[in-house]
This record gives structure tokens, sequence and C-alpha cells, in this order.
């Protein structure tokens, strides 16, 4: 029998250029004895609709989209507990998650072209509170920015569009009362912004480029800032943070498996960049090697 594989395609994703790339991708893979299905999404949460209705019905999954959509397509399959094959071709404004999985900017085809030729990258996953994440759960500065930017505006202005509503949480940023709950460790304080993250690239900065970053294993990487007290500190941690300088007196950055969170109040994350809906506490918890990825091989090495 013939295996089977399942195109999800966002095509407002990265300014409409994959609807052209789509009908070539499916004689390719067709050409290698792939049985293959499309299905568009358009609509909020669509992709996990179309995970559950296909369950059983293909072997191997490409998904097409921004950073949102393998999103939903990772909470579908987290929920059906399913180990499913996935190439992403990373169509968003960042593409933090492709970077870090070592997915470049390459050729749109390249997939369809080559996958037999792929090889398969098991990915920690990040569970928070019900929903999970690929690659970060954030709060305060830039977070806001990630899922509050219209998609026209992301489209037409790229990674700019983020950038200029990220300097106006800068300059007027949101504070955030928390205790964190880290092993045996409990941090109590005001801060500005948070991150508990699994990638090299965070709001399509290399914050983690000077350390060594394991994707499979088992643990976050975690920042928290401390509110500083003047416009002057706020914009000097923000360069130090989105640089990768993070030894700093207001910066709290250690690696965990799972974290408790308690806020003063309800308060909106970042997951993925999409938003959390509003939480009080949270239970953030490290799920090894739940994803499994379809990597280009000659791309395995790019940082």
């Amino acid at each position: 029998m013939k295996e089977k594989i399942l195109i999800i395609a966002n095509c407002k994703a990265g300014r409409g250029k994959m609807e052209k790339y789509i009908t070539k991708m499916v004689e390719n893979l067709q050409k290698l004895s792939y049985e293959v299905d499309v299905q568009f999404t358009r609509l909020e949460n669509n992709a996990t609709n179309i995970i559950q209705n296909y369950e059983k019905h293909f072997d191997k999954l490409i998904v097409c989209g921004g950073d949102g959509t393998l999103n939903q397509v990772t909470q579908a399959i987290c929920d059906l507990n399913k180990k499913v094959l996935v190439g992403y071709v990373a169509l968003g404004t960042t593409n933090d998650f492709s970077k870090s999985l070592g997915i470049v900017k390459r050729n749109y085809l390249d997939i369809s072209e080559h996958i037999k030729t792929y090889q398969e990258k098991e990915v920690d996953v990040g569970k928070f509170n019900h929903l999970f994440f690929n690659y970060v759960a954030s709060i305060g500065v830039f977070s806001k920015a990630s899922y509050s930017t219209k998609t026209k505006m992301k489209n037409k202005f790229g990674r700019m569009a983020y950038l200029c509503l990220g300097v106006k949480e800068i300059l007027f940023p949101e504070t955030y009362h928390l205790k964190l709950f880290a092993k045996s460790n409990i941090i109590e304080d005001d801060f500005i912004y948070g991150s508990v993250s699994n990638s090299k690239y965070v709001g399509g900065f290399g914050i983690f480029k000077k350390e060594k970053i394991d994707l499979a294993d088992g643990e976050f990487e975690v920042i928290f800032v401390k509110k500083p007290k003047s416009i002057f500190q706020t914009l000097k941690l923000a360069i130090k943070v989105t640089t990768g300088h993070l030894q700093d007196k207001n910066v709290y950055y250690f690696k965990t498996s799972d974290l408790k969170i308690e806020s003063e109040k309800e308060t909106v994350w970042s997951i993925d960049g999409e938003c959390s809906g509003t939480v009080k506490n949270v239970e953030i918890l490290n799920l090894p090697k739940k994803m499994n990825y379809l990597i280009p091989q000659k791309e395995e090495k790019n940082e």
C-alpha cells in the first residue's frame, strides 16, 4: 500500500507565497509514490480540527504555515497521544522554531522533492496547563506583540510590525508580581518579562546563541527579568537579553523540567505566539521527545 501524506497549508501565512506551490508539491510527492491529500486552514484552530478528523488516515504530515499553524497541529497530536512524523515548511514572520530545528530559509518545494532523504528528529514539547507549545511560553515585554499584531501588518512589514509594538511595551512595561516554583527553589519578585522555552531563538532574537541548546534534553531554558528602576535600565536590559547576555543581577536564568507560577492577578501569556487566554496560576511541564520532525540532513548543522 502507498504511504499517505496529509498536507495542511495556511496560505495566509508568509504573504500568501505558498498557495502557488501546493500543486507542484503534490505532483512531486505523487512521483515518489505517496498518496497525498491537501487541506487548507484559514480559521482559528482549524488545523487542530483537521488532524482530529484525519486521525487514522495519514502516515506522514507536512505543515505549511507559521508557528501558530504548527502549534495547532501540535495541540491535536498531543491530545490524541499520537506519534506522527511531521515535515514543516515555515512561512511565518520570524520562524524561530524552524531555525532552531535547523530548517533555514530554502526552496519551499525541497521537502516534496527530497522527503526520502530527510531524517527524523525527536523534540520535547511543553505543556502549559491544558495547552501545548512547541518552543515558548512567555509573558510581558514583546509577548503581547506576537499575538496582537494583525496578519495584514505582519505580511506587509514582517518582523518590523512586531518590533514597533515591542518598543511601545519596552517604554511602558507592565509589571507582574509572580512567585516561581522550580525544583527546590522559590523566587518571588516583580517582573516585566518571563519566558519558558525550548528554542535557540525567541521573538526573532538569538537569545541563546551563547548557550548550548538541546531541543530533546527534557529541560526548558527559563528567563525572568526583574522590574527595572528606570527607562534607561529597561532599554539596557532589553539589549542585553535579546543579544544573549543573560548574566545580570536583574535576570533570573535557569533550566528546569517543570515550573509552577503563581500570579496576583489574571494574566495573558503568549504560547508559540498565540494568546493563551487569561490565567492566574500556571503549571508548565516538559514532555520529553513528544514530537517527531522530518529534518533536511544538510541543514542539521546550521545554527
